[in-house]
């Protein structure tokens, strides 16, 4: 079953506007072999040298903050499939340059960045979808009970006044809910809304989610790419087309943050 998530990362997004730009730049070609070639070493240590951090995963599986935590979760995060893939491609036929973005392996099951650093892997291995199960069953029986009926989670993000959550609950739709901050996803939410719809903002990942109730849209924009002062996402809330709430989001729990 294909679903739509925005556990999937800044350049995992780039795959629904983008086709691969084949290349023969010889920047390229030399970066990426460079790589090949530390996967093909089966050096763990060396290959966790050549992340760049923070290295997100699908929620709710934890993001990788440094070299020590890749060895760690390595299992969860390469198996040997991926590795031999990798260790036997061709440049031209199973890399493709993608601009600003870096370079793509295959159909974008990995992403370099500019420098030859591991950017995002969406790959999964058995042991990490195994991992990810368990530890969506562990987050349903954290929510209150009318909540446990979804798919994939997406988000749980903290403004000044609210607490909010999105979990996908049909290959296309997603579902808001709505808490005071003080309160706690175990609790009875404030305002739940379901149908709800993702539109992505261009090629860089920024997207938003959108729910109506009668005349009133609420409205969640995911900033992956942004500057330094920009929030992970915001909140806005309008009613007959007249925006009448925006709150930034200060606090990520679970989901997407600024890469």
């Amino acid at each position: 079953m294909k679903l739509i998530t925005t556990t999937i990362l800044a350049c995992a997004l780039i795959l629904s506007f983008s086709s691969p730009l084949w290349s023969a730049e010889p920047g390229f070609e030399s970066t990426v072999k460079k790589f090949i070639k530390v996967v093909a070493s089966k050096d763990r240590k060396a290959l966790a040298d050549l992340v760049s951090y923070p290295l997100q995963r699908r929620v709710p599986l934890p993001g990788i903050d440094n070299p020590k935590q890749f060895l760690e979760a390595y299992d969860e995060i390469l198996d040997e499939n991926i590795l031999k893939a990798i260790s036997t491609s061709k440049v031209s036929a199973d890399w493709s340059k993608m601009g600003w973005r870096g370079s793509m392996f295959q159909n974008g099951s990995l992403w370099l960045d500019e420098k030859g650093h591991i950017a995002a892997i969406n790959y999964e291995t058995e042991k990490g979808k195994r991992k990810r199960a368990e530890l969506i069953e562990i987050d349903k029986k954290q929510l209150h009970s009318s909540l446990r009926d979804y798919v994939e989670p997406v988000l749980e993000w903290e403004t000044a006044r609210y607490r909010i959550r999105i979990d996908q609950i049909t290959d296309e739709k997603f579902r808001y809910a709505v808490w005071p901050v003080q309160k706690k996803t175990s609790e009875m939410p404030d305002l739940v809304l379901r149908k709800g719809t993702v539109t992505f903002d261009g090629s860089g990942g920024n997207h938003h989610y959108d729910f109506t109730s009668g005349e009133v849209l609420y409205r969640c924009f995911v900033w992956v790419i942004g500057g330094a002062d920009t929030p992970p996402g915001e909140i806005e809330v309008y009613k007959r087309k007249k925006l009448v709430l925006n709150q930034p989001v200060v606090k990520v729990i679970k989901g997407l943050g600024i890469y």
